[in-house]
């Protein structure tokens, strides 16, 4: 009988993810010999290459890699699935979980379905909204678990509650190809309540740029349709997804945005055991 190693199918897939054995190593927290060692082995079993170290972009599948990476995905999910159900502490209940929707992207979707895999009894409510307004939230109970964007001040010290998940700096963003970032006033579209705008308008302002709301909304929806039509231009993180929309290439015409802070605070309720818990893969994800 032949049997595919999990352990190596991991390493496997790892590799073709990160484009490297150094990087998969260091995620995996193993070392590169026993990761190079791996798909040696792998590869001798099936007979077939699966990597080509000579794309010139760092190691990619092959194409027969690239149909054992489907299965391997599967075949990894359902074990940690399993494992999830068979081991996870017999947790129940509800928790609140608000995200501002700059930051729900590329790490929230994934935690949730970790989380869902290993906590089945645990519904997690998400609510997208403001940094601001997620503040207000948590402090009058309403959520169990914020991730809130800020400004970035490397001598602010967080409350007790708080933790430093990432830093990463603003950009300048309008639709591709787009013309909304030459015009005086300069039409921004911001969500009320952006932890951005104050620093956003000091920005404009000190360069002496004169701007104008080009949309009055509470959501990033009306927002993003704004900023892709070319009507309007916007602060975003380098994380941001959004179609139809890139970063601008203003050549200095824009002034530079700061540097912002992504934070994670915890309530004290009786749901912060699971909180807690969520917490972890959180931290997990924005620390890679």
């Amino acid at each position: 009988m032949r049997n595919f190693d999990l352990g190596t199918l991991r390493s496997f897939i790892t590799v073709s993810e990160t484009g490297g054995m150094t990087a998969a190593a260091n995620k995996l927290h193993m070392t590169q010999s026993t990761i190079s060692m791996q798909i040696k082995r792998l590869e001798e079993s099936v007979g077939l290459p699966l990597l080509d170290r000579n794309s010139g972009r760092g190691i990619r599948p092959t194409a027969e890699g690239d149909q054992l990476l489907g299965y391997a995905r599967s075949m990894l999910d359902l074990n940690d699935e399993i494992w999830g159900r068979l081991t996870a502490p017999k947790y129940e209940g509800t928790i609140c979980l608000g995200v501002p929707g700059d930051v729900i992207r590329p790490h929230i979707p994934n935690v949730l379905k970790q989380f869902n895999r290993d906590f089945p009894r645990v519904q997690v409510k998400l609510k997208t909204a403001g940094s601001i307004d997620l503040a207000a939230e948590i402090e009058h109970g309403q959520q169990d678990l914020i991730l809130t964007t800020e400004v970035y001040d490397k001598d602010q010290k967080l409350p007790s509650n708080g933790e430093l998940l990432a830093v990463q700096p603003l950009l300048w963003t309008g639709a591709v190809k787009g013309h909304a970032w030459m015009a005086r006033p300069l039409p921004v579209a911001m969500v009320r309540g952006c932890a951005f705008r104050r620093s956003m308008i000091d920005a404009l302002e000190q360069a002496g740029i004169p701007w104008l709301d080009a949309v009055d909304t509470d959501s990033e929806d009306s927002t993003s349709v704004a900023v892709a039509a070319d009507f309007a231009v916007r602060p975003e993180l380098p994380t941001f997804s959004d179609p139809g929309i890139e970063e601008i290439d203003h050549r200095g015409e824009l002034p530079t945005l700061p540097r912002c802070s992504i934070n994670m605070y915890l309530a004290d309720g009786p749901n912060k055991a699971l909180a807690e818990e969520l917490a972890i893969y959180i931290r997990g994800a924005f620390r890679g």
